[in-house]
């Protein structure tokens, strides 16, 4: 589901060959599967100064950076990833966060765990949350700009700049994302004003864009669904327990009820949902976990339960890796709207090609990363399944073209 469009075959087998030359050490697909051995950790990189809720001087925010150990590509799609805990509470060294970080950076890209602003819990109120949380989206917005003003330093790719968030971090992240100037709570603006979203931050990234490629919230939500529009959505993962009651899965109060003076009414992950299905938007995964709740994923003691986050990585690293992107010169509005499945793929492969422009032919090609075809068709109706069974494992990239409009996809077959 992923959009990636070029004007020439020959630059994304390039892409491709450059990436297999980087990692002939290893064994295995890039973001696909794990292919380096160390990962490299500097901490304590300060990315932002902003003051808290209550306080009158500044706090600074620092991050922690995982990358390759050894890696030389000069441009890595880059995961931003937000702690949880209720806005009162957590560090970006919480469990979670550096597992997903360091299997992110083993799997070649690059990776980040941040700090935010924490609101202090004698000072709790409704009020008081609903600034912080939104102070929270502010960071975020400041981490992302830090690092694309930073792009050669981090080697990173400013394209392909993704979110992940669990619980507060979630709601962090989806607000960056969503949540316009008009909308602001009215909270936002009482002395002193919090200003734009994304004002905060050091003055040097001040203009630079806080847009980003993706996002995985767990159990995460938003405070109104009309926030969510079609003209500045990007592609979320949803991960949500169906029994959560802390950030309710459907709508409600949050912690279920228990502090409806304080607690925000919030509407989760399968409100979110269903909001994208009555905008038309096709380009979200929702993944519920039937029985479970709140951060299942987490022991009680914060320690990780290995089978739970195992299936939530996987789902995340898949989603991921559809959603890398090529560079493109076509504009999008040309594109025809492709869409493969499952990816990766073990037996069978969907190529499903939507309303393909009231179903014209669309001639489709696959081939391996040294360029060879694999498959070649011209189609004409609205899906075309391929038995990949006996393909040998690997990367292979399928090329569209129908009228002068091209897209390239790629998966994985396992």
């Amino acid at each position: 589901m992923n959009r990636m469009k070029t004007t020439g075959f020959l630059a994304v087998i390039g892409l491709l060959s450059g990436l297999f030359t980087n990692m002939a050490m290893a064994q295995g697909v890039r973001y696909a599967e794990p292919v380096f051995d160390e990962v490299s950790v500097s901490t304590n990189i300060p990315f932002s100064s902003a003051v808290k809720e209550g306080e009158t001087s500044p706090t600074t925010l620092l991050l922690d950076f995982y990358e390759p150990q050894g890696d030389t590509l000069s441009a890595r799609p880059l995961v931003i990833t937000v702690f949880g805990g209720a806005f009162v509470a957590g560090s970006r060294d919480y469990a979670d966060m550096v597992e997903y970080c360091t299997r992110l950076a083993k799997h070649g890209y690059a990776a980040a765990s941040i700090d935010y602003r924490l609101l202090s819990f004698w000072n709790i109120n409704a009020t008081s949350l609903i600034r912080t949380a939104y102070m929270a989206s502010q960071d975020v917005s400041s981490a992302v700009r830090f690092f694309k003003y930073h792009q050669e330093q981090f080697k990173i790719d400013t394209e392909q700049v993704f979110l992940l968030g669990n619980s507060a971090g979630s709601i962090a992240i989806l607000s960056e994302i969503f949540l316009d100037e008009d909308e602001r709570p009215v909270e936002t603006y009482v002395s002193p004003d919090l200003g734009p979203m994304h004002s905060s931050g050091y003055p040097e990234y001040a203009d630079v864009s806080p847009a980003v490629a993706g996002a995985v919230p767990h159990w995460g939500g938003v405070n109104g669904l009309d926030v969510i529009d079609k003209e500045e959505f990007v592609p979320l993962c949803m991960i949500h327990g169906t029994d959560d009651t802390t950030v309710p899965y459907d709508s409600g109060y949050c912690y279920n009820g228990m502090l409806p003076d304080v607690m925000p009414y919030m509407y989760g992950s399968h409100a979110m949902a269903q909001r994208l299905d009555d905008l038309d938007i096709s380009d979200y995964e929702f993944h519920p976990f039937e029985g479970e709740g709140h951060a299942f994923y987490l022991s009680g003691v914060g320690q990780l339960i290995e089978e739970k986050f195992n299936a939530c990585f996987d789902i995340t690293r898949d989603f991921l890796f559809n959603h890398l992107k090529f560079p493109t010169s076509v504009a999008e509005s040309n594109e025809p709207r492709i869409q493969v499945y499952p990816n990766p793929a073990t037996d069978l492969l969907t190529i499903h090609l939507g309303d393909v422009a009231q179903c014209k032919p669309l001639n489709v090609t696959v081939m391996d990363v040294m360029g060879r075809a694999v498959f070649a068709e011209t189609v004409s109706s609205t899906e075309a399944r391929l038995d990949v069974s006996q393909w040998p494992s690997g990367v292979y990239v399928i090329r569209t073209e129908q009228e002068g409009a091209w897209a390239v996809r790629k998966f994985v077959k396992r």
